[in-house]
């Protein structure tokens, strides 16, 4: 009897290690690729606005907000920053009326923008003078904040008759368009 059981007891360990050390059948390693992707957008952005302050001086026909704006020497010019991703360029439009005394005569519109070298402006100039800036876009370098001033002169080129007493409101669009 005692044959038998060791007969059983390696017969069991026969078995077991045929399973436990047995190559597993079909076994086979896979892999998967994992793709990333994704659109970055070229954008312009503004940072930092003020708004310039119109004002008039003496019997001069206009209203100006150009100091500061390496323009002028009346009011206050407008600022603002202007980064693009990928670079851009800078046109301005000629300001536009949201308030004035009726009988303001706004023959003349014209704004100048500067990055403290260059000048794009909105408009024929309202002179020969400063205001005579060439209407070509500013280019925007990538990436970097460019430090902006907006200057404005809205009226007619005369220096008799003053202006009319009253609130004086106009908007200049810049438009930064991405590279």
């Amino acid at each position: 009897m005692m044959n038998f059981r060791r007969l059983a007891l390696v017969s069991g360990l026969a078995v077991l290690s045929a399973v436990a050390f047995a190559p597993k059948a079909g076994a086979v390693q896979t892999t998967q690729d994992v793709t990333f992707g994704g659109s970055i957008v070229a954008s312009c952005t503004f940072t930092g606005t003020t708004a310039g302050v119109l004002a008039n001086q003496g019997s001069n026909a206009w209203v100006e907000g150009s100091n500061g704006g390496g323009i002028g020497n009346i009011g206050t010019a407008a600022s603002t920053t202007v980064k693009c991703t990928s670079g851009g360029q800078l046109a301005v439009s000629a300001p536009v009326k949201v308030a004035a005394p009726a009988t303001f005569v706004d023959t003349i519109k014209q704004a100048v923008v500067s990055d403290g070298t260059n000048y794009t402006s909105s408009s024929t100039p309202f002179d020969n003078t400063t205001w005579n800036q060439p209407t070509t876009a500013l280019t925007i370098p990538v990436n970097i904040n460019v430090p902006l001033k907006v200057s404005a002169v809205i009226g007619v080129n005369n220096t008799t008759g003053g202006v009319p007493v009253g609130t004086y409101t106009y908007k200049a669009t810049l438009t930064a368009t991405p590279n």
